[in-house]
């Protein structure tokens, strides 16, 4: 995983939770959201349910390993996270001078897309995103 993500998680709230499948067993019975680090490896979980790994996998846990779980501060941030680390395709651009963000939602829900719209490309507040699950944003 890119350093600068993982500083980024870091930020998150941090708790210590218990090792090995243990600890990943009762992040997914309190449908944690968030990100999980264990020797190296980084799972993305979403309501309890891995969405994405980086750097390792569940099964290269191993029953000793501590776990330090990051709780997402929103839901979406796993998701998006697990995305931006597998990267993807670029299905389309949409510039909003000629397409409503109203049009390309509709498009993208009725679709059942999964991936995210990069609202802002390079602006000094920050970049914007949009994260779809099914089409669900």
């Amino acid at each position: 995983m890119e350093e600068s993500t993982a500083a980024r998680i870091r930020e998150w709230d941090r708790r210590e939770v218990g090792d090995g499948r243990v600890g990943l067993s009762t992040l997914a019975d309190g449908e944690f959201s968030g990100a999980v680090e264990a020797g190296g490896a980084w799972l993305f979980v979403l309501n309890g349910r891995i969405v994405g790994e980086s750097g390792g996998s569940v099964e290269s846990i191993g029953a000793r390993d501590s776990l330090t779980a990051y709780t997402a501060p929103h839901p979406s941030l796993p998701l998006l996270f697990a995305m931006w680390e597998h990267g993807g395709n670029t299905q389309g651009r949409y510039f909003t001078d000629d397409t409503e963000l109203a049009e390309v939602h509709d498009t993208l829900s009725s679709g059942r897309f999964t991936g995210y719209i990069e609202l802002s490309e390079n602006v000094h507040s920050g970049d914007y995103y949009v994260v779809y699950y099914c089409g669900r944003a």
